[in-house]
């Protein structure tokens, strides 16, 4: 059974006995992953008293540390010692549990890297990354009373004031029907309640709110139903790998919540019962070993669709690696059943081409992922995914572009290619072998799709991309551009990473900037916030963020990678540096801010700490902000925060 992290109120909590829930986390808890659909009932009879006291050093112990010293520096330290900027610092590493680093060699995001090495000589490396072994990590857990009627069976019956990633499948990411919260009264935001997650390093999956109930995934692979009212436990489910997307509910016929659909890292996509956890079912949406789930599913009559990324752009760092096979996807499933409908395929299949110097044979075309959100128009049955770079040669016209697919056939419609060339990989970074002959600018889209319809009347598709520029697309004109504006200079974190926000007037845009030495960057750094006209691409406003980091080991700058959410008056944002702001939507001032950057407390028996706030961005809902806090990867600094700020009423 998984630990349930306490839900932390900060205001009125009511403690009871402290408790400590000793649960092995082995290597076969990885492999079994018994349910952890947890009632607090259950919860209470699984606690015992006492804590496992830290083994002590052995002969054994300094062999396993200096074996598993030696396979980190050779297999491992070169990406993770500065090398490779999406790998998280071995500070962070320090921060995982074993079995989650055992995990990650043997089929995680980390297993080309572990192919060479024995499952003693993983377990060594986790060893010398965290000084704990595998088979001794107990986790803690502590409760408190938690009086939430909905746990004892009452019906989830209200739909939700924001779903899925963009608070509706058009992705505008703007709550039109926020009243509480206006530019007059948010100073008085203050923190209400907060939830850390269990072995969790990263919090990067977006909440979904409605006025009963926080639906959220997380890094271990648990998705938990919480009270929206104090973050207590309804129920768990399993996915069994790690959720990182935005999950998005699906409604009965009276406009109630029944189905929560998401995918997960190993390319599964999920339907659970809203009301109990239970799965209905479960399905591979792509063939390639390395495939994965990172951006948000989207529904829309009946159809679920899922965008497809993989992890072959890591893999493509060793040179063994024969670069590369995978191509981006999306899939339409019903929702149903989870039968498969149809796949669109960013490229075509894969075919053998010349071999790196190592001798290893290279293939292409490849890559053009989907890591991003989907986008659904209704109005002309079409979805629009925004693609990432190509893997290998050759590049093709389909990668840093936008496609238009057929809601129901899955065949394309048209494509709006806007960077050619970019045909990149890990080995770029790290001066491998298989690093394409374009050597692009790994300029990809992050950020899901903005279907607005401006003041005047016209429907705009707009997209933000790490270059820094921001494009105005026509979807009656097969996509032919409208406008385009420079609002960043652009880099491999952004330019713009995650998402923007619109309410139909201007178009709030975060800009990351983060400084990378990209030779294909443009001018200036503008890391902050930016108002554009949606009409015209016309800049109206700038806040470019003042650097509050301080001394750090962690990397820390001010920039906006996650996506902005927006409500009327307001535009909400968070930074790599942990902070949380809201500016004023007509003038961009600074109306509040709080640094999530801070212990939070033993948390149900588990240390709760923010981060960087990296890719998902603040849900608005029913007078309440929550953000999710921490992420260790680019060097960042770790978290394992939901975080919950209302006004005191």
């Amino acid at each position: 059974m998984a630990p349930l992290a306490l839900v932390t109120r900060v205001a009125h909590v009511t403690h009871v006995t402290l408790v400590t829930l000793i649960t092995l986390i082995t290597l076969v808890t990885h492999v079994t992953r018994l349910k952890r659909r947890l009632s607090l009932l259950t919860l209470a009879s699984c606690l015992t008293l006492g804590i496992t006291p830290a083994a002590a050093q052995t002969p054994d112990d300094d062999a396993a540390h200096s074996a598993g010293a030696s396979d980190y520096a050779l297999l491992c330290a070169g990406c993770h010692e500065g090398a490779l900027l999406e790998a998280p610092q071995r500070s962070a590493l320090a921060l995982f549990s074993p079995a989650r680093i055992v995990e990650s060699l043997e089929s995680g995001i980390m297993a080309t890297q572990g192919m060479p090495l024995t499952r003693a000589k993983k377990r060594d490396v986790a060893f010398f990354l965290t000084g704990k072994r595998v088979d001794e990590t107990a986790s803690q857990v502590m409760t408190f009373a938690c009086d939430s009627p909905l746990s004892n069976g009452t019906a989830l019956d209200q739909p939700p004031l924001w779903n899925g990633w963009g608070a509706g499948i058009n992705n505008s990411r703007h709550q039109f029907n926020e009243t509480l919260l206006t530019p007059d009264n948010v100073s008085e935001l203050s923190l209400d309640w907060a939830f850390a997650f269990p072995e969790a390093t990263r919090s990067r999956s977006q909440p979904l709110v409605t006025p009963q109930a926080v639906f959220i995934g997380s890094q271990e692979g648990v998705v938990y139903a919480l009270d929206s009212a104090n973050g207590c436990p309804i129920w768990t489910y399993d996915a069994e790998a790690e959720v990182r997307s935005a999950v998005i509910l699906d409604l009965d016929e009276q406009g109630k919540p029944e189905t929560l659909l998401f995918g997960d890292f190993g390319a599964n996509a999920h339907a659970v019962d809203a009301q109990t956890g239970e799965l209905r079912w479960k399905t591979s949406v792509h063939e390639h070993r390395l495939a994965t789930i990172t951006g948000a599913t989207a529904v829309a009559d009946g159809i679920l669709v899922v965008p497809v990324s993989s992890l072959e752009i890591i893999a493509a760092s060793r040179n063994e690696y024969s670069c590369c096979s995978f191509r981006g996807a999306v899939v339409g499933l019903s929702i149903a059943t989870g039968e498969i409908l149809w796949t669109h395929y960013t490229t075509p299949p894969p075919q053998p081409t010349s071999k790196n110097r190592l001798g290893t044979q290279m293939q292409g075309p490849s890559g053009a992922p989907v890591w991003s959100g989907i986008t659904i128009d209704t109005k002309r049955s079409l979805v629009y995914a925004t693609t990432g770079e190509n893997y290998s040669s050759p590049a093709t016209k389909t990668s840093d572009a936008v496609i238009a697919i057929d809601l129901y056939t899955g065949e394309r419609h048209w494509v709006r290619q806007v960077t050619t060339n970019d045909a990149w990989n890990g080995a770029c970074s790290t001066g491998g072998f298989n690093c394409p002959e374009e050597k692009g600018p790994d300029f990809d889209f992050g950020a899901a799709a903005l279907l607005i319809e401006s003041k005047s009347g016209q429907d705009l598709l707009v997209v933000g991309q790490k270059s820094g520029m921001v494009y105005a697309l026509d979807p009656d004109a097969d996509g032919e551009l409208l406008w385009e504006t420079r609002a960043g200079s652009g880099g491999t974190m952004g330019g713009i990473h995650y998402g923007m926000s619109s309410d139909g007037d201007g178009l709030f845009v975060g800009v990351s900037d983060l400084p990378t030495k990209n030779p294909y960057n443009v001018g200036e750094g503008q890391p902050g916030i930016h108002r554009l006209d949606l009409a015209s691409g016309a800049i109206e406003w700038r806040n470019l963020l003042p650097n509050v980091c301080g001394e750090t080991k962690f990397l820390c700058f001010q920039g906006i990678s996650a996506a902005v959410s927006s409500s009327p008056g307001l535009v909400f944002a968070g930074g790599l540096d942990g902070m949380l702001r809201a500016f004023d939507a007509e003038s961009g001032a600074i109306l509040w801010e709080t640094n999530t950057v801070q212990e939070y407390g033993d948390i149900n028996g588990v240390r709760g700490f923010g981060g960087a706030i990296e890719a998902d961005g603040p849900v608005i809902a029913g007078g309440s902000v929550y953000i999710t806090s921490g992420y260790e990867k680019w060097g960042e600094q770790p978290g394992n925060m939901l975080l919950v700020y209302s006004i005191k009423k």
